[in-house]
């Protein structure tokens, strides 16, 4: 789940693999605690601004809100539970700027 390794696989995690996965799950925790510093806050005007409104379901500001939560729990990906559900993930963007900067160091290397 957590390393990419087959499923009776005998091998071990490296100090490398470990510090990786824990940098990558602090940035995680980082953009879940941002979004919930902002959602907060958010949702307690939008609760008040439909509770004023009275909208249908399909105009409630607050549950467009909710619905932006459930994305952005996906986006984050906190626990893995996203990874091969075909959603983009921090995951998957961490991975693609680790193999921006290896191109690019693999690049001044041959210079």
């Amino acid at each position: 789940m957590f390393f990419k390794t087959k499923e009776n696989s005998k091998a071990q995690v490296t100090t490398k693999q470990a510090l990786r996965h824990m940098l990558v799950f602090q940035l995680k925790l980082a953009a879940d605690a941002f979004r919930d510093l902002l959602m907060s806050p958010v949702s307690v005007i939008v609760f008040i601004a439909d509770a004023v409104r009275e909208p249908t379901l399909e105009n409630s500001w607050y549950l467009r809100l909710m619905l932006m939560g459930r994305k952005s729990d996906r986006l984050i990906n906190l626990f893995d539970e996203h990874r091969d559900a075909g959603h983009f993930t921090v995951d998957q963007a961490v991975d693609e700027l680790e193999l921006l900067v290896r191109r690019k160091h693999e690049v001044r290397k041959t210079r």
